[in-house]
């Protein structure tokens, strides 16, 4: 790995144009996340079973929570990001919830962009990757929930193995660099807070793939051409590291029983067939059209650089490219891994031959004042201040518009409130939270929920079918989101036998009459 001279490094004295740059690098990504209310559909049912943990001191091992599913077995492998979401929620709310998942994601982000500069030498130019093209091809994946605690592991695995192999490092050759010994100790948390724990082994195997071919081809080429291959580290601390990584995954309460459940949940026709995040990205809605943009844009970086890219970092790119294609919610996890490179092949751009010169680094004062300004920015995008701004609700709320707060609230002031209650998905996320005596007829848990009871379910929502269905599942009461179940909605409001009790903007409310 080539160690590049930062380039505008000029020695100026107080605050640089440089340090503005990084300093608007990370704080543009907590702003992001700091403007992005809570989503309702899998915050409140990790936060319900962190209660419950916390609460009776065991890990759930059936469901509690519906009254479809209820007692069938459920593999609950998030517990440790659970209690800590509860924890947090009991200390300071949701305030501390979102402050939390700014700071952990804008630190995250911040290790991925100095990995970016240590690769290009370019602090800028690796700046404006990360918000020009990590940034938004990321963040409809920073929701508040495991998946987002695991993005931090991560990328602390990627950075790690990737400064393990630079060959210019002495200390790379002793028979164990001290800080891969960090990965199976994150390895222990990563097993209990979400299930994407097996990507940490899958980036030490592919380095270590990569490294191997690596070798093999630089000592064919060395032998043809009469000199010596380049040192590098030995490739036994990866297998040490591996092989501890691997048994770190055993502590958990459930033993070899993650790895099924990782691999069930993959398998699941539920997950597979029902869950948008779970399908191929499609050019077809905005998030999936970023995605293309993006890998298109690294397509044509590659093709132009001068110089040709680390075919460790190819292999990387290639095998998580697959993965998020096979599905939009690993397009993190590809976006993390080829940002660096693609900062170091477009630095690669300007030949080695052309002389640069250091960049304006602006008057220190003026550059204090435009960190001043940035950091306001923050501070009124912060939770506790925020909802004073009478911002528009899909950035000043704390909670998404379409969490149901007020209908719940209603239903459960209702003397008269149904048992066998029908409902949005996402709103059985939140009633298992804020209603926990009342049984959901289903929520985000999709594994959970057998795949004929998810057609149903798209049945009723469409309208059809509905008396049969409501007759088989004894539904008495209907809470629905006035925009995705509207035609559940029409047909409730012709029903002389159901009785509307609530409406807003967001939810209806309907109560079969005795």
């Amino acid at each position: 790995m080539m160690k590049v001279k930062q380039r505008g490094q000029t020695g100026q004295r107080g605050v640089s144009l440089d340090h503005v740059w990084l300093f608007a690098g990370v704080a543009f990504v907590a702003l992001r996340v700091l403007l992005t209310p809570i989503q309702p559909h899998d915050f409140w049912w990790h936060m319900a079973t962190g209660r419950v943990i916390v609460a009776t001191g065991t890990i759930p091992t059936v469901d509690s929570f519906s009254y479809t599913q209820a007692g069938q077995p459920f593999y609950n492998q998030s517990w440790l990001a659970q209690v800590g979401m509860y924890l947090l929620f009991s200390v300071g709310g949701a305030p501390l919830i979102i402050f939390v998942q700014a700071l952990l994601l804008a630190c995250a982000y911040g290790l991925l962009l100095r990995l970016a500069i240590r690769q290009s030498g370019r602090l800028r130019l690796s700046v404006g990757v990360l918000l020009l093209g990590t940034l938004p091809a990321s963040f409809d994946n920073w929701l508040v929930r495991p998946q987002s605690y695991a993005l931090v592991i991560f990328i602390i695995y990627l950075y790690l193995l990737t400064v393990w192999r630079d060959p210019h490092e002495p200390r790379r050759q002793q028979w164990l660099w001290p800080p891969l010994l960090l990965l199976p100790l994150l390895g222990m948390i990563w097993v209990n807070v979400h299930g994407s724990f097996v990507l940490g082994g899958a980036l030490i195997g592919l380095v270590f793939v990569g490294e191997v071919l690596r070798r093999w081809i630089e000592r064919r080429r060395a032998r043809r051409q009469g000199s010596t291959a380049p040192l590098r580290p030995p490739l036994v601390q990866l297998i040490i590291i591996g092989s501890l990584t691997g048994l770190s995954w055993l502590i958990n309460p459930g033993g070899l029983q993650v790895l099924g459940y990782v691999g069930n949940l993959l398998s699941s026709s539920q997950v597979t067939q029902l869950v948008t995040e779970w399908a191929p990205p499609t050019t077809r809605d905005l998030n999936g059209a970023i995605f293309f943009l993006f890998v298109m844009a690294g397509i044509v970086i590659l093709a132009y650089a001068h110089t040709r890219p680390d075919p460790v970092d190819m292999l990387l790119a290639g095998a998580f490219l697959w993965l998020a294609l096979g599905a939009g919610r690993n397009n993190i996890w590809f976006v993390a891994v080829v940002s660096p490179l693609l900062a170091r092949q477009l630095a690669a751009w300007r030949s080695a031959e052309v002389p640069t010169r250091p960049l304006y680094q602006g008057l220190p004062m003026a550059n204090a004042i435009l960190i001043g300004l940035i950091s306001l920015l923050l501070v009124l995008a912060l939770p506790w201040v925020k909802p004073w701004l009478d911002l528009p609700p899909e950035v000043g709320s704390l909670l998404a518009p379409e969490t149901p707060v007020d209908a719940v609230a209603l239903l459960r002031r209702d003397p008269q409130r149904p048992e066998r209650l029908f409902h949005d998905m996402g709103y059985g996320s939140y009633l298992i939270w804020a209603a926990p005596e009342q049984k959901v007829w289903a929520d985000p848990r999709i594994e959970l929920y057998p795949l004929e009871q998810w057609l149903d379910y798209q049945r009723l929502n469409a309208g059809t079918k509905v008396e049969s269905l409501i007759e088989a599942y004894q539904i008495d009461g209907l809470l629905l989101s006035n925009e995705q179940q509207a035609a559940l909605v029409a047909w409730a409001e012709e029903q002389p036998a159901w009785e509307l009790r609530f409406r807003d903007e967001v939810s209806s409310y309907f109560v079969r009459r005795r």
